[in-house]
C-alpha cells in the first residue's frame, strides 16, 4: 500500500540563476509567477527583470557582467564580514588581558566590580578657524535663528529628525537625574574619548531651528543679534581638523545648554550599553576605558589600526589612568 503523502521523486535543490545561491523552499513558492529562477536578492531580481525585454543575446551579455559584479560585491561582504569578527575576536582576548593585569595591579578589586568598556579617540590635531569655515557656520547661525523668529514658540516648528533628538535627550537627561553617578562617569569618558563622535558636526554643529527656537524661549530677553553674537563668541581661533567647528582638545567650545540636542543626547554605542546595563543596579561599575586608536565611525576600516593607547579606571569621582599594555598571557 502506497504512502499517499510520500513525494513520488526528490527534488534537485533550486539554485539563482544569476549569484548561483540555494533558494529555501519558503522562497520557492515565490516563483511560481515567474519564468525563471530567482532568490530573493533585489539585485538578483533586478537583473532577471530585464530577460523579458531583452534579445538572448543581449540578456546573456547583461546576466554574466551583472553576475561577475554581483558575486564580487558578495565575496568583498564576506570578507569584511570575517574582518569584522577577527577585530572583535582580538580585541576582547586583548581586553581581558587588561583586566587581568588591572585586577592584579588593583587587588582592591574583583571582576565583578569593574565594566569593561572599549572607547575611541577623537583627533587631536588642530587647524585655525579659516574664514570660509567661519564664514559658513555664522551663516548657518543667522538662517536658523532667522527661521526661528518665524514661530512664537517651539511647539509650532515644523516637526523633523530634531524633535526626536530632543526626546531622546530628555530620556537621557532622566535617566541621569535617577542615576548622577551615570552622569559623571559618561562625562569621564566623553572627555578622555575626546570627541570621536564630533567628526560629523562641520560647520552646522547640528544646531537647528527647533532648538534655537527653545533656547529662545527659555530667554526671551535676548534678541536674535544677542543670540547670534552669543555663538560667535565661543568660536575658537582654532579646532580639530575634520571634526565639528566648536571641538577644541579641552571638549566642545560650547556650553551645554547652547549644544544641539543631538550632541547632547548622543552617546556611542558602548556607553549606551553600560547605561542600560547599570540603570537596575543600585552603583554603577567602575569602567575599565580600554581607549583604541580608531574614531568611532572608522573602527572597522580595513587600513585603520585599532591598538590600545590608553587604559584607564573611572569611576563618578576620578579617572586613574593605568597605562598598562600587556603583550601576552603569562
Amino acid at each position: 500500500m502506497s504512502n499517499s503523502f510520500s513525494s513520488p521523486y526528490i527534488r534537485a535543490p533550486l539554485r539563482c540563476e544569476v549569484c548561483d545561491s540555494l533558494i529555501t523552499y519558503s522562497d520557492s513558492l515565490l516563483l511560481k509567477n515567474t519564468n525563471y529562477t530567482v532568490c530573493r536578492s533585489f539585485d538578483c531580481n533586478r537583473v532577471m527583470d530585464k530577460k523579458s525585454i531583452m534579445t538572448p543575446l543581449m540578456f546573456k551579455s547583461h546576466l554574466d557582467f551583472n553576475r561577475g559584479l554581483i558575486n564580487k560585491n558578495r565575496q568583498k561582504n564576506i570578507a569584511t564580514k570575517k574582518h569584522i569578527e577577527h577585530v572583535t575576536a582580538k580585541e576582547k582576548i586583548e581586553n581581558q588581558l587588561h583586566l587581568k593585569h588591572t585586577l592584579i595591579s588593583n587587588p582592591h578589586l574583583s571582576a565583578d566590580d569593574i565594566y569593561i568598556l572599549t572607547i575611541p579617540c577623537g583627533s587631536s590635531h588642530t587647524i585655525i578657524c579659516e574664514e570660509e569655515r567661519l564664514n559658513n557656520y555664522t551663516n548657518h547661525l543667522k538662517s536658523i535663528i532667522n527661521d526661528a523668529q518665524e514661530y512664537t514658540d517651539a511647539s509650532e516648528v515644523t516637526y523633523d529628525e530634531h524633535h526626536d533628538a530632543y526626546g531622546k535627550r530628555c530620556v537621557v537627561d532622566n535617566k541621569f537625574a535617577e542615576k548622577p553617578q551615570l552622569k559623571d562617569i559618561s562625562d569621564r569618558l566623553c572627555t578622555m574619548c575626546k570627541g570621536g563622535c564630533c567628526a560629523s558636526g562641520k560647520e552646522h554643529a547640528y544646531l537647528s531651528v527647533f532648538s534655537i527656537r527653545r533656547y529662545m524661549d527659555n530667554n526671551p530677553d535676548l534678541s536674535a543679534d544677542d543670540i547670534l553674537n552669543l555663538y560667535i563668541s565661543y568660536i575658537s581661533p582654532e579646532s580639530i581638523n575634520n571634526s565639528c567647528i566648536n571641538q577644541r582638545v579641552s571638549g566642545c567650545a560650547l556650553p551645554r545648554e547652547l549644544r544641539s540636542d543631538i550632541c547632547n543626547g548622543y552617546y556611542c554605542d558602548p556607553l549606551k550599553k553600560y547605561h542600560k546595563k547599570m540603570m537596575p543596579m543600585n552603583t554603577a561599575k567602575t569602567v575599565l576605558a580600554i581607549q583604541r586608536s580608531y574614531t568611532y565611525w572608522d573602527r572597522f576600516n580595513l587600513d585603520v589600526s585599532n591598538e590600545v593607547i590608553n587604559v584607564a579606571l573611572v569611576d563618578d569621582k576620578e579617572v586613574n589612568i593605568t597605562n598598562s599594555f600587556p603583550t601576552q598571557d603569562k
